[in-house]
């Protein structure tokens, strides 16, 4: 009878063990980023709309696109991690006029735009004479660490441009 017992009690710290465990992935907020981020805060609409412009940037052809390097996940890190308060602020402000923008152009998410209407918008952005300093600042980074990204890339290191080490390949005995 007492070995039933411990069985039983065996059986509910289990049970009460992996309830405690799971928990927290379950009761975890679904609005933070995919990415642990230090500094910034980033949604994830906003990290889709930031994917979205970088696929947009560098958009997949017979080579992977940006959005399968994780090109944004980099221009995010790069971000938090390199640039100082006032600037990660700016790029944070750049984002919400990139939204309002998007809005008031096309009536519309940026992610839900077809890839002409994301080309066009782009465009626009670029050819814009408004004095908007936050979104010509985050396009501005968002382009530029988008192509760091690509370029410093393992696809783009070992398939595009191969990388050799300084001082190259060693030709020891070349006749003179």
């Amino acid at each position: 009878m007492t070995h039933l017992k411990r069985r039983e009690a065996i059986k509910q710290l289990f049970c009460i063990t992996a309830g405690v465990t799971l928990l927290p992935s379950c009761m975890s907020d679904r609005s933070k980023s995919g990415i642990l981020l230090k500094n910034i805060k980033i949604s994830t609409e906003e990290e889709a709309i930031l994917a979205a412009v970088c696929e947009t940037i560098l958009p997949k052809t017979a080579t992977p696109g940006a959005k399968e390097l994780s090109s944004h996940l980099f221009v995010l890190t790069m971000v938090d991690e390199c640039r100082k308060k006032e600037d990660q602020q700016q790029f944070i402000n750049g984002m919400k006029s990139f939204q309002d923008k998007c809005k008031t152009y096309k009536g519309k998410d940026f992610t839900s735009c077809t890839p002409e209407d994301k080309n066009a918008i782009l465009s626009a952005i670029i050819a814009d004479k408004d004095d908007n300093t936050d979104l010509k600042y985050f396009f501005k980074t968002v382009k530029g660490l988008t192509i760091q990204s690509y370029t410093a890339s393992e696809f783009f290191m070992t398939k595009v441009q191969v990388y050799e080490l300084v001082p190259g390949r060693y030709h020891g005995c070349v006749p003179a």
